[in-house]
This record gives structure tokens, C-alpha cells and sequence, in this order.
């Protein structure tokens, strides 16, 4: 098979996982832009393995038994750490600091930093690995509450905050926080250490958990608060996408 058939393929699986999930011959052949008879015949060979099906009732094909059932082999067999991990190094060597990654437990309502990356730098923050944090406080644990439903939002601060004045701050900061896809915060989680974070989500498209690059604050450069913001969130959204997040 020539190489130029394969990246077409590729193309055309990747129109029903990341734009929608059912297309007809015609519209699909249009938003690719290949001939119809083309994305006919590709779907036709697809379709004699199992990687998608035709729907008699709606004219259209969608992802067929065996790809579901590849999926979720590879799903269960993901190291959401290792695939992160080549992330958080490049993350760090850019910004200089160290960066960490948390992962979310909703059984518990907190969250585990789970990976590290430290930084050269004499003077660093170490969080611990391992250990179950709460959600309320930090850069880390904002940027995963902002993403949960108001339930979930309502039950973490009423366990967490008394004051029902701090909860209402708290509430509206994670508002902002969710709009612009980052947090920034100062003296939460550790005194002394700074933290811009962004959300990290799985494939089904609910937050996973979050990373974040974490500075002396007598370090953080404030001229250069653009550019942490928009490595970190890059960082994140490339973890996201490779562990099957569809970019919105």
C-alpha cells in the first residue's frame, strides 16, 4: 500500500474520532476533500475489517466493533505518566523551574502528584509524590475543580471552606479559571512558591488532573507571565491530545 493511500486512511479515521462520529459517503468525501469514489473504496475496505460500519437506517458508516475493541485495549495499557513525562522535561528545560504532574481521584476528591520534573535551580519547592492533596488550594488543584460539575464544586468547598463569603471567592475564581484555561496562584500550596497550571483532560474529555511549573517567587519573572502561561498551557494540551482528548 502506497504511502499516500495510508496518511488518506489516517485522514479519514481521524474525520469520525475528532470531528464527528457518523459521516455519509458525500459529506465525508467533501470535508476531506478526496474524490467520492476514493473515500468509497476506503470505506468499503474498512468496513470488510470491522474498523467501521454501515448504519442501513441512516446512510451512513461510523466506527465499526474492532476499532472500539483496539481502542480499548491500547486505552487500558496507556502509562498516563510515561506519556507525560516527555512533556514535563521539555516544559521545564524551557521555563528553567521544576514542574509537576497531578492526577485527580474523584473517590477521594483530591489529587496525587504523581510525576516531577526539578530544575537545576539551587532554591526549588518540592511537593511530595504520592500523597493525596486537596483540590481548593493551588494552581494544581484549581485547575481540576474548575472543570467539575457544580455538585462536585458545591461538595469540595463545603467540606473544605467554613466561611461561606470564601467559598463565594473561591467560586468565582475558578469561574475565571475555567474560562482562560489556567490558574495562577501564590503562598497555597507551599509559602514562598508560585504556580502557573493548566488542566490536563482524557479522551472522553473530563479533566484528568493538571500540571504545573512551580517558582520561587523571588524568581518569577512577571515580564515573562505570557510566555509560562503559554508553554504551560501548551504542555497540557499536548498531554490531553495524546492520551486522546479532541482539541476543541
Amino acid at each position: 500500500m502506497k504511502q499516500n493511500v495510508i496518511s488518506k486512511t489516517f485522514a479519514l479515521l481521524r474525520a469520525f474520532t475528532d470531528k464527528q462520529n457518523e459521516w455519509g459517503v458525500n459529506e465525508l468525501s467533501r470535508y476531506l476533500g478526496m474524490p467520492v469514489s476514493s473515500v468509497h473504496r476506503m470505506l468499503s475496505t474498512l468496513k470488510d475489517e470491522y474498523i467501521v460500519e454501515y448504519s442501513e437506517t441512516t446512510g451512513k458508516y461510523k466506527i465499526g466493533p474492532d476499532m472500539i475493541r483496539m481502542a480499548s485495549i491500547i486505552s487500558t495499557k496507556v502509562d498516563v505518566k510515561q506519556i507525560a513525562r516527555r512533556y514535563l522535561i521539555d516544559l521545564s528545560r524551557e521555563i528553567g523551574h521544576s514542574v509537576y504532574f497531578a492526577l485527580y481521584y474523584p473517590h477521594h476528591r483530591k489529587l496525587v502528584f504523581v510525576e516531577s520534573i526539578k530544575s537545576p535551580q539551587a532554591l526549588q519547592y518540592v511537593l511530595e509524590i504520592g500523597v493525596l492533596q486537596p483540590i481548593h488550594i493551588a494552581a494544581s488543584g484549581k485547575n481540576i475543580l474548575a472543570h467539575l460539575s457544580e455538585s462536585e464544586i458545591n461538595e469540595v468547598l463545603s467540606k473544605e471552606i467554613d466561611c461561606e463569603s470564601d467559598r463565594n471567592r473561591v467560586k468565582e475564581e475558578l469561574k475565571t479559571i475555567k474560562a482562560q484555561g489556567y490558574a495562577i496562584t501564590a503562598n497555597e500550596r507551599k509559602q514562598g512558591a508560585k504556580s502557573v497550571g493548566a488542566p490536563v483532560f482524557d479522551a472522553s474529555g473530563k479533566v484528568l488532573g493538571s500540571i504545573i511549573c512551580v517558582f520561587p517567587i523571588g524568581d518569577y519573572v512577571n515580564e515573562k507571565e505570557f510566555d509560562y502561561i503559554t508553554r504551560v498551557k501548551k504542555a497540557a494540551e499536548d498531554i490531553s491530545i495524546s492520551l486522546g482528548c479532541v482539541k476543541s
